[in-house]
């Protein structure tokens, strides 16, 4: 894979957010009315006089696939034409992230956020969605899947990425040795008594002895995660790394 020259690969961030969320939920109840009243006009215009008295029942039955198929639809519209306001753009030089959320007005710049050139670290990590109590976009992903993380450094600036994934999916990265990417088990970090159920879910503070063990980089980047991590599609997750690979590769000088 190599980085384009000119038009730029732009990274819609957070596709989920809160607008789709409650424009879906809406669109729940508008499909099923809709379904209710297609299914109602076919059946009284085809079934027999015998099946009428029985129309409103069908018609509720048959209104909850039509509009689970209304919001599946909507949702994949809205989520292709209503963004979040945060992107990543990625070009031949680096990477640029642009934050146009509650209103703010963009501020172009000429120059990358990160640069492929330099010098970039990264930290790769993963975690199962499960044994622990879950919040936020994390309860509404399937306890199943996986969350893949990374973050990106360049001198002071850092970018912290994420995406979910099922484990069918998942496995191309995390059992790959080259990809870098280290299981953290947030069951060491979340108690799992009955009291810490009781109530909505909260992030725990890390605990010392955890930052003082060989993964304290992790936990401390998994922290950076939950404050300023920036959600991405898992294709978008994807190319956003390969940029990085192909340009920590390209910044290599050769050896004689």
């Amino acid at each position: 894979m190599s980085a384009p020259v000119n038009a730029p690969v732009i990274l819609h961030a957070d596709q989920e957010h809160s607008g789709i969320r409650l424009a879906v939920f809406a669109g729940l109840f508008v499909g099923f009315l809709l379904g209710f009243r297609l299914v109602a006009l076919a059946l009284e215009t085809l079934a027999s006089p015998g099946w009428q008295d029985y129309v409103p029942f069908l018609s509720c039955v048959g209104a909850v696939p039509i509009s689970l198929a209304f919001i599946w639809g909507l949702e994949r519209f809205l989520k292709r034409v209503w963004h979040s306001g945060l992107s990543i753009a990625l070009d031949a030089r680096g990477l640029f992230v642009d934050d146009r959320r509650d209103g703010a007005k963009p501020h172009p710049t000429d120059e990358p956020a990160m640069t492929w050139s330099a010098n970039m670290s990264q930290l790769r990590w993963y975690f199962r969605l499960s044994g622990y109590a879950r919040g936020g976009r994390e309860r509404r992903v399937p306890a199943k899947w996986l969350c893949l993380a990374a973050e990106l450094q360049q001198d002071e600036a850092r970018l912290s990425v994420f995406t979910f994934m099922p484990p069918d999916k998942a496995a191309a990265w995390v059992e790959t040795p080259k990809q870098g990417f280290h299981f953290v088990n947030q069951a060491e970090l979340y108690q799992t008594s009955v009291r810490s159920r009781i109530g909505p879910p909260v992030r725990p503070t890390i605990p010392q002895h955890l930052l003082q063990t060989k993964d304290a980089r992790y936990w401390l980047a998994e922290r950076r995660r939950w404050e300023f991590g920036i959600e991405l599609s898992p294709h978008d997750f994807a190319t956003l790394l390969r940029f990085a690979d192909q340009g920590a590769r390209e910044s290599v000088p050769p050896t004689n």
